[in-house]
C-alpha cells in the first residue's frame, strides 16, 4: 500500500484503532451476556416476547457496563479523527506509537477497571488516555498551522 509508506504512522494507527473497535464490541457484548444471563432486558417489547414483567429499576451491572461503553463512545471516536489527522502530518514515529499504543492501553486499563469498580485505577486510565490525545491535537494543530 502506497498510503502507507508515505505515511507510516497510518500501519501503527490501523492496528490500534481495529485493537479499539475489538474491545468495545467486547464491552457491549458484555453488557448483552449480563442482560441475558440476569433476564434484565432493554426494552418493554423484549419482556413482553417473553410473557414477563419488567423488573422495577436498572440492574447495577448493565449500567456500569453502559457507562463503560458510552465513556468508549465518547473518547474513542474522537481519537480516531485527531489521530488519523495527525498520522498525515508526518509525525515522528516513536511519538505517533507512544501517543496511538498508550492510548489504547489507557482505554483497555479504563474500562477493565470501570468494569471491575477499580478506583483509583480507572481515574488515572482515563487521565492518562486524555492526555496523550490532547498531547497529539496540541502537536497536529500546530502542524497544520
Amino acid at each position: 500500500m502506497d498510503l502507507l509508506t508515505h505515511y507510516p504512522a497510518l500501519q501503527t494507527l490501523g492496528v490500534v484503532y481495529l485493537i479499539l473497535v475489538l474491545k468495545m464490541v467486547a464491552v457491549g457484548s458484555y453488557t448483552s451476556m449480563i442482560r441475558i444471563r440476569r433476564g434484565h432486558y432493554a426494552t418493554a417489547e423484549d419482556y413482553a416476547l417473553q410473557g414477563l414483567t419488567p423488573p422495577a429499576g436498572p440492574d447495577d451491572d448493565i449500567e456500569r457496563a453502559r457507562r463503560a461503553h458510552r465513556n468508549d463512545l465518547e473518547n474513542i471516536l474522537p481519537f480516531f479523527g485527531a489521530a488519523l489527522f495527525y498520522a498525515l502530518t508526518h509525525p515522528s514515529l516513536t511519538m505517533a506509537r507512544i501517543y496511538f499504543w498508550g492510548f489504547c492501553l489507557a482505554r483497555i486499563v479504563h474500562s477493565v477497571a470501570y468494569l471491575r469498580q477499580l478506583q483509583p485505577h480507572r481515574t488515572i486510565a482515563f487521565t492518562v488516555g486524555l492526555l496523550l490525545m490532547l498531547m497529539m491535537v496540541l502537536s497536529t494543530l500546530l502542524s497544520l498551522l
